[in-house]
């Protein structure tokens, strides 16, 4: 194993991970483990087409659109400073408890030495997925509230971001700004019976910690079109697991066609 191994190594079994990662045959261990369902989401093939990333995180959907769906290139978008603070939208009430929380899941200090050996100055993990793997993506610090800054792109992609904001139209209609041809919306939701209202245009408003609002398919549907995309369409309906509880989120996939 050589040196870059052993630093590419430790991060992958002491660092903190959003989304599970394979590195030869090492495993992160992330909040949620996609490498077992990812293939039957129902992507479509992604063949030469340049793709947006919002709320990119690790770069996990990054790294598979390259690699498995043929995509040409993609940016990352995130608002994560790498720093410790809070990455998501939380009300002043929360802002405390969040902050202490996300000062302990930095692992940038206890892990320094083999970031900076990797050429990192942060604990940004896209960067440590474009390079370990050598992809064709880059990463831009932004909020998908203000996208004008960015090209358009072929696809937009936002995975498990919505229900963390407080103003979803507003990022929806950023998405439909910037996409030329589609756009796949990832969203979770925590109804306890949601066959009577997956077709009813409800949210539910969860509280201002980590989340604001879990939605029904309908909602989905519906803030797609309103905001221009003319043909809308469920791509999959889904369980993940949350690797260090015992219990699986209900998550729905979303294409809005231009």
């Amino acid at each position: 194993m050589n040196n870059n191994d052993t630093d590419i190594v430790n991060i992958f079994e002491n660092g903190q991970w959003y989304h599970s990662m394979i590195y030869k045959n090492i495993k992160s261990k992330g909040t949620f483990d996609y490498t077992k369902i990812i293939k039957d989401l129902n992507f479509p093939d992604m063949k030469n087409k340049s793709v947006l990333d919002v709320g990119c995180s690790d770069g996990f959907f990054s790294k598979y659109f390259l690699e498995e769906l043929n995509a040409e290139y993609v940016k990352g978008v995130d608002i994560n400073k790498y720093d410790g603070s809070v990455n998501f939208e939380v009300l002043n009430t929360y802002k405390k408890e969040y902050s202490d929380k996300y000062n302990k899941h930095d692992d940038f200090y206890n892990l320094k030495e083999s970031y900076e050996k990797l050429g990192l100055k942060n604990s940004n993990k896209f960067l440590l997925t474009k390079n370990i793997f050598d992809l064709n993506m880059e990463f831009e610090y932004g909020s998908i509230y203000d996208l004008s800054n960015f090209e358009m792109y072929d696809v937009t992609f936002c995975g498990s971001l919505l229900e963390h904001l407080r103003d979803p139209i507003t990022a929806i209609e950023q998405l439909y700004f910037k996409t030329k041809e589609y756009c796949i919306i990832d969203v979770s939701n925590s109804f306890k019976n949601i066959m009577p209202l997956i077709s009813k245009p409800y949210l539910k408003y969860t509280g201002a910690g980590g989340n604001f609002f879990h939605y029904s398919d309908k909602s989905i549907e519906l803030m797609l079109k309103n905001v221009g995309f003319k043909s809308v369409e469920r791509l999959k309906r889904y369980k993940i697991k949350i690797e260090k509880y015992d219990y699986k989120i209900q998550h729905s996939i979303f294409i809005g066609i231009k």
